[in-house]
């Protein structure tokens, strides 16, 4: 056999070891130094600047469709009243007929029904809005909660600010990791930007209701007061970190 046939299979095996270790030196090279998840929160507080109060118009008695008939004609009266005044935003919420039971010789006997209808008021102005509430007690409506809400050109408002924040954070926190770890910069790969997340009172049960129809005396505007609440976002990914 001469030299080079011998030679040749030598060649074909260091060519393929070169050939191998350049492939994995680049795929070393194109390992990161460093994957870091990161996560940063930013939160702020503001006064709600939507007032919300919850109304309910409620009969009892045998016939239930005469029940559905007058408590439509009431929380129909209530909407045209309400959507009066132009300050004010009103709808109608659920409506409901349940029956009414009473114990006879220890066992359950239904002895009716009520039918029962919400109504949805919403203003900027807390001043109309407790005007309208009590002017409403006087017909007969059930005032049955009131509460606070952020609306959505403020929350879109807060929302950019609190973007800007946040990412300013998970930055810091990145170039923060790249010099522990003793790197010189962090590059971001991925990053997810939360929905915003309020932390408000739940709604404050009133339960006020006039003693009597339609009085010759105004009535008092309902106190209504805000409380601040919490909005808090959330953004989270990951740096690569090199040298």
């Amino acid at each position: 056999m001469s030299p080079s046939a011998v030679l040749r299979p030598a060649r074909v095996l260091l060519a393929v070891c070169l050939s191998t270790a350049a492939v994995l030196a680049q795929t070393a090279a194109a390992e990161p130094a460093a994957i870091v998840e990161l996560q940063a929160t930013a939160q702020t507080e503001v006064s709600p600047d939507l007032a919300v109060m919850t109304l309910a118009v409620e009969r009892s008695g045998s016939d239930a469709a005469a029940l559905t008939a007058q408590v439509s004609q009431a929380l129909q009266a209530a909407l045209q009243r309400a959507r009066a005044v132009g300050a004010v935003q009103a709808a109608s919420g659920g409506f409901s007929t349940q029956p009414q039971w009473k114990t006879v010789d220890g066992k359950p006997q239904r002895d009716g029904w009520i039918v029962r209808a919400t109504l949805l008021l919403k203003s900027r102005d807390v001043d109309a809005l407790g005007r309208l509430a009590a002017q409403l007690a006087q017909q007969g409506l059930l005032i049955e909660s009131s509460a606070f809400e952020v609306s959505a050109d403020l929350r879109e408002r807060e929302e950019t600010a609190l973007i800007q924040t946040a990412i300013a954070r998970f930055q810091d926190k990145a170039a923060t990791a790249a010099r522990a770890l003793g790197e010189a910069h962090a590059t971001l790969r991925t990053l997810q930007i939360g929905a915003v997340q309020e932390s408000a009172p739940p709604p404050r049960p009133l339960m006020l209701r006039a003693a009597g129809a339609l009085q010759a005396e105004p009535a008092p505007a309902v106190p209504l007061a805000s409380a601040p609440v919490t909005l808090q976002l959330t953004v989270q990914g990951s740096v690569q970190l090199n040298p």
